[in-house]
């Protein structure tokens, strides 16, 4: 093939990409139009993107299984998009121009790896936005000044610092965040629409000392993966707050207490969490469905053991995602 052919054929494939481009922007302009006022409400987990044989990724970061979606009448909101959010979304077909809500729990990396990407798809596809997070998220600009609107004034974008004093209404939906404890600015929220209650709990610690063996231990000094016999300090505030909740989505990162158990839940805080609690529905976020052993009896394990302890029903996410509709 000669210069001029070559030339030729790169100027017609150029005119017909951007002639696709053009008609998928169309796609997502329609897309947003459609209402979800009358479908289900939903909590929704995309697919999980990880191989069995991906060791790299498997053990080496356990960051690839955060984020999800929540929908409850006209809001259908995410929260804390991750690592690989967005095409974790796309390869479970979820439609993301009907997301109109971003919450961002606190600025690490895990929580909130995809919410430019997100934000710059969103932005594109001229959906209307309105962002949440605490005020460390916008200074360190974990979301950008463009994408959160600052820098560039968007029509369809808006942003809102949030706090424990903030109380969101929209509609008949009702969202009032709480304090958490993970050694940077983190909230959880509780949602009230009609008669349920739902919270999430977000990276947190909660035990400060444990007996173990007739030893008080401090959860600062666990150096490896222990069990307790007995909580002796906690932090009551998380109880408090989710303790008339019908469904909870709470983060966890391990079954017993090891070194991350000063700022992330154990199993075992968890159920001290639920003890006298009217939860009916609890989903498991953050941790590896998979573990790094199991491969995809981890999550299923910890969920039917927390279900035998508490007799609440209990979902984890798996490589295919999870979808609970909201009865």
């Amino acid at each position: 093939m000669n210069k001029n052919n070559l030339k030729s054929e790169l100027i017609k494939i150029d005119k017909k990409r951007l002639k696709i481009r053009k008609s998928y922007k169309s796609k997502l302009h329609h897309k947003i139009n459609i209402k979800l006022k009358n479908s289900s409400d939903y909590i929704f987990f995309p697919k999980i993107l990880i191989s069995k044989n991906n060791e790299q990724l498997r053990y080496g970061l356990s960051w690839h299984y955060n984020g999800f979606i929540i929908k409850v009448d006209s809001l259908v909101m995410e929260v804390d998009p991750g690592v690989n959010f967005l095409l974790r979304l796309t390869e479970s077909k979820y439609n993301i121009t009907n997301i109109n809500k971003l919450y961002i729990s606190h600025l690490h990396i895990d929580h909130s790896a995809d919410a430019n990407t997100l934000m710059e798809y969103l932005i594109r596809s001229n959906s209307n936005i309105e962002i949440f997070a605490p005020q460390s998220v916008y200074e360190t600009n974990t979301i950008s000044k463009f994408h959160s609107g600052e820098k560039i004034s968007f029509n369809n974008i808006q942003s809102q610092s949030i706090d424990e004093n903030t109380k969101l209404k929209f509609n008949n939906i009702n969202i009032n965040f709480f304090p958490l404890f993970h050694g940077v600015e983190c909230y959880g929220f509780n949602i009230k629409y009609k008669d349920k209650l739902i919270s999430y709990i977000s990276d947190t610690g909660y035990s400060r000392e444990i007996k173990v063996k007739n030893k008080i231990m401090k959860i600062s000094e666990i150096k490896k993966s222990i069990g307790a016999d007995e909580i002796i300090l906690k932090n009551e505030t998380i109880k408090k707050e989710v303790q008339h909740s019908d469904i909870i989505i709470c983060n966890i990162d391990s079954f017993q207490y090891n070194k991350n158990s000063k700022t992330h839940l154990s199993v075992l805080d968890l159920l001290d969490i639920l003890k006298d609690s009217n939860c009916k529905k609890l989903i498991l976020s953050h941790i590896n469905p998979m573990g790094e052993i199991l491969y995809e009896e981890w999550g299923k394990k910890i969920s039917k053991y927390i279900k035998n302890e508490t007799n609440i029903n209990t979902f984890c996410s798996n490589n295919n995602g999870l979808k609970i509709i909201l009865d």
